[in-house]
């Protein structure tokens, strides 16, 4: 009990990310001062360092740490498969991803979203073009929901990416009308579906998705930067720039 307690107070005695990483070792090694640190003082720690803790704490303390992180989701983007809703199995095999910082938005992406009146700017993902997204006969872009940094639907938004045609609820799905602006600003109109997997779930830019393709001249392999921005609060833009 002294030992805790004295761990305690050591952890109370941080103040600053420079204490801290003085008192680490290098390379990063768990022990069981980290465990306690992590405890009441996560914010110290990558998530890198964190899953070395965890597994040093369900192998040596016979216990599995809880992330203590908070959500920073804007909005809930339905109920598609989370991480900790999949098998253990499954979610111990997934390779921790860094996210790199996000892009600065063209000054003349920002005047035109200013021309519009638009706001809630959200930069979404950047998109690999593969052979499937230009196909002239599938006629839609692919986003993955694991890709999508963070969350940018409404829940007006959510319910109708479930709708489906018809009076069954079996026929095809409505869709939600969006505005697509390319990288030359020129704008489309286009449907956002989504599509249900086993384990995770696809959202398309559909309908005259071939017309982008054709007018930009997209190729296999190009790249693009992806931005979400809103006109009206209910009028959803989606913002394409080369990387």
């Amino acid at each position: 009990m002294r030992d805790l307690k004295t761990l305690q107070e050591l952890v109370a005695s941080i103040t600053d990310w420079e204490t801290f990483d003085k008192m680490t070792f290098k390379p990063f090694v768990p022990k069981l001062l980290d465990a306690t640190i992590w405890q009441h003082a996560p914010q110290f720690y990558s998530e890198e360092q964190f899953a070395q803790i965890n597994q040093f704490s369900k192998l040596h303390l016979g216990f599995e740490l809880k992330s203590k992180r908070k959500d920073s989701r804007k909005r809930p983007i339905s109920e598609m498969p989370k991480e900790e809703d999949m098998p253990e199995n499954q979610t111990s095999r997934k390779k921790i991803k860094i996210k790199h910082p996000s892009p600065k938005l063209p000054i003349e992406f920002e005047n035109r979203v200013n021309e519009l009146n638009g706001g809630d700017i959200t930069f979404l993902m950047q998109k690999k073009l593969y052979r499937s997204d230009l196909d002239t006969n599938k006629n839609r872009l692919s986003m993955p929901r694991n890709e999508i940094r963070c969350d940018f639907l409404t829940e007006t938004e959510i319910a109708k990416l479930k709708e489906r045609e018809g009076t069954s609820g079996k026929g095809k799905l409505v869709g939600v009308e969006v505005h697509v602006l390319d990288p030359c600003l020129r704008e489309f109109t286009l449907l956002l579906k989504k599509w249900d997997m086993e384990n995770t779930c696809t959202l398309n830019l559909s309908k005259h998705w071939n017309n982008v393709v054709s007018t930009n001249k997209f190729e296999e392999n190009q790249e693009l930067y992806i931005w979400s921005f809103r006109v009206e609060e209910n009028k959803l833009y989606f913002l394409l720039n080369k990387v």
